[in-house]
């Protein structure tokens, strides 16, 4: 029937054998041309999936992270706000983990993730909207921000918090949606449409396209943002912004996103075309042997509840769950690190969006690669053993907790007046020295000082500028209390805030007096990657070794449920809360109310980290530990049957359809001897067991294949 001609000239064939020929054919809206069907085949399917894992990957771990800051001072998001949008892709994901377990026999899987893609798209889409539905981006006044007695207040911005915040959330959370059956479905159908004995190449590719996406989007991202975010709407210089190294430039971070939805649409719609089956599916997986344990599978379809059973034992299972800890601890501080690494670099060395998306991407992206393959090489070491696998995973943990030591290394950053730095030349005004609860020290802070008091400074203004002779920077020309500006030098001078008057002041942050501690930390940090990426091949091995093999799925579906609502989600608006915590200057909108942070303590930041970092780190050690300590091989081939306690479960549930693995049995020729001499009671399966344990390696032949009786009497 799957093999019958699929010519429509075959008219005498019943209408029972025409839906089989459909199941395996490529269909568009109902039509099944045959001109299509050429491409129903697994290469054509497998480079279509990889296609929407690189895209997915591009803008989710890549355009996302570059994208953080730009979004902060385009709509004037806090660093909580954006971790909030950040996370919702993985409180999306997560809230379908359990429906798609449920359905994952009902549906075409592949179809499922095709749509998915689309409604991905939909979701790209209106994470744009904002940035053409808001106006046009206004980093100040467009006079200049000179020191003048009044100044006339025109605010031409709209208000986009309302809006804007909204979208952004509602938009990652049509992307995590659309994207989760990628990533479950896509890892099924891989193995179900080729032979296995080419899974492992087939899966290298895949993983391969997901790490791919991000190391396009890095330098992708980092020309975009060299690029004015309101491209033909406004010019950088008509607010004296001359180059990307301006801490109020924004660049075009949509462009991106909206080529990604276009993406989105070109890979996924194809997807919708294939049928649960490919053509070539049974010629490739002919020659398939039988895995361990296929003859115990249990249909959790039968028994609505079973699902819950099993993530009950999962939760009474000392390994299980130290397994589930170690993944979402890490899942914890890395979606947190990788979210935000960016903004980190550009805030703690002052460098600009450009060149830290630039970093990101040239530490991240080699350092996963290798991390990755090293990973699988340590596992094949240990023959991909449980005990053999949490032990590396110990190993780099303790590597990754003394590089964590990067985050401590010692610089003293930027000295910014009225931040933290005192001015040179103020006299304090008496009653204007209170602190004004914004962390701002306003002892020091320009308005409340005798050369600035009348400059008409305010919160709104922005405009970093250097004094090169004392290393001190200043918010904004008015706030050093300048009166003259070169708009063709970009200087300001006669400035009434500093030692003297002849000083001049030029455009920009000072630069840092350490350079060798950013390449330490660059290094440092690299070392801390490669070695976080390879315990993903090693934990994520375990976790398919620690129970039954009919369990794997149902495990992995539960351990990705913590790993998102207990590490994943937490981490990002952790993250986001500390870097909120460390802000020192808080902008002011058009309309008086608070809008992004426009300078951080790096000092603070550093140490905020160092301690979740090390915090992390150690409990992973611990659990990793624990979960060696409480393993105990089951008695499945190849201990594949995990803990005592999950073979329990599965004698249990083997225990409850008697009478499929009966009928099962009494079809199989090569076992009806064999049971007609026995009969099939929990007495003998449990004898059977022993009786298959003691004599494993007795009935292995010299090339290291099971004999025929042997494999008799493992199906008994």
């Amino acid at each position: 029937m799957g093999k019958s001609d699929p010519s429509p000239k075959n008219s005498e064939a019943p209408q029972a054998d025409s839906e089989p020929r459909i199941e395996t054919r490529c269909s568009f809206f109902g039509f099944h041309p045959e001109w299509l069907q050429k491409f129903c085949v697994f290469p054509v399917f497998l480079t279509i999936v990889c296609a929407n894992a690189f895209v997915q990957g591009m803008v989710v771990n890549g355009f996302t992270s570059i994208s953080i800051q730009s979004l902060e001072r385009r709509f004037a998001l806090t660093s909580t706000e954006s971790s909030i949008f950040a996370g919702s892709y993985d409180v999306a994901v997560g809230l379908t983990l359990i429906p798609i377990a449920f359905v994952a026999n009902k549906v075409n899987k592949v179809r499922t993730m095709g749509w998915g893609m689309v409604l991905a798209s939909l979701g790209v889409f209106l994470v744009v909207i904002p940035q053409f539905w808001s106006g046009y981006y206004e980093p100040g006044s467009p006079e200049g921000d000179t020191c003048v007695a009044s100044r006339e207040r025109v605010c031409t911005e709209k208000r986009t918090e309302d809006f804007a915040f909204p979208l952004l959330v509602l938009g990652q959370l049509l992307i995590g949606f659309g994207a989760s059956p990628l990533f479950t479905f896509g890892y099924s159908t891989i193995d179900e449409f080729d032979s296995n004995q080419r899974t492992g190449r087939n899966m290298a590719l895949y993983l391969g396209a997901c790490t791919l996406g991000p190391a396009m989007a890095f330098p992708i991202g980092t020309a975009l943002l060299k690029t004015w975010g309101d491209i033909g709407i406004t010019e950088p210089n008509h607010w004296g912004i001359t180059s990307d190294e301006d801490p109020r430039w924004y660049g075009a971070w949509w462009v991106g996103w909206l080529m990604s939805g276009f993406i989105f649409l070109i890979t996924g719609i194809p997807l919708t075309m294939f049928p649960k089956k490919l053509r070539d599916t049974d010629n490739r997986k002919a020659k398939d042997e039988l895995q361990p344990h296929a003859d115990l599978m249990v249909d959790l379809s039968n028994d609505k509840w079973e699902l819950f059973k099993l993530f009950k034992l999962f939760s009474t299972n000392p390994t299980c769950m130290c397994i589930i800890v170690f993944q979402t601890l890490e899942s914890l501080l890395m979606n947190g690190f990788i979210t935000y690494v960016p903004k980190l670099l550009e805030n703690l060395f002052s460098i600009t969006a450009g060149l830290a998306a630039l970093t990101t991407g040239v530490i991240v992206i080699p350092m996963g690669l290798i991390g990755n393959l090293l990973g699988g090489k340590l596992g094949d070491m240990e023959k991909n053993r449980v005990p053999g696998l949490l032990k590396w995973c110990i190993a780099c943990m303790a590597i990754n907790t003394l590089c964590a030591g990067c985050l401590l290394l010692p610089c003293e950053g930027t000295k910014i007046a009225g931040i933290n730095e005192y001015y040179r030349n103020a006299t304090i005004i008496t009653g204007l020295d209170e602190d004004s609860g914004n962390g701002i020290f306003n002892r020091r802070l320009g308005p409340n000082l005798q050369c600035n008091r009348n400059c008409s400074c305010d919160r709104k203004m922005f405009n970093p500028v250097c004094d090169e002779s004392t290393k001190t920077s200043y918010l904004s020309p008015c706030h050093a209390g300048c009166h003259v500006e070169d708009f063709e030098n970009s200087t300001w001078s006669e400035c009434a805030c500093l030692d003297t008057s002849e000083r001049v002041l030029t455009k920009g942050w000072c630069s840092g007096e350490c350079p060798w501690v950013k390449y330490a930390f660059f290094v440092l940090f690299a070392v801390m990657a490669l070695f976080t990426f390879a315990t993903g091949p090693l934990i994520q091995n375990a976790a398919l070794k620690v129970v039954a093999f009919e369990h794997r799925d149902a495990y992995i579906c539960y351990s990705w449920m913590w790993m998102r609502f207990a590490g994943s989600i937490p981490g990002v608006l952790a993250m986001g809360k500390i870097i909120d915590t460390a802000c020192v200057y808080w902008k002011s909108t058009c309309f008086d109310e608070q809008g992004s942070c426009s300078v951080y303590d790096s000092n603070k930041m550093r140490i905020y980290l160092f301690v979740m970092t090390i915090l992390v780190k150690i409990l992973c050690v611990v659990a990793a530990f624990s979960g060696r300590y409480f393993f105990k091989p089951g008695t499945g081939d190849d201990s594949l049957m995990g803990q005592v306690s999950v073979a329990d479960a599965v004698s249990q549930l083997e225990d409850k359809e008697p009478e499929q693995l009966s009928s099962k049995k009494a079809n199989d020729p090569s076992s009806r001897k064999s049971t007609s001499q026995q009969p099939r009671t929990k007495k003998s399966k449990k004898s059977s067991r022993r009786e298959l344990k003691s004599n494993k390696t007795q009935s292995t032949t010299p090339d290291g294949k099971k004999s025929k009786r042997s494999k008799r009497s493992s199906k008994a």
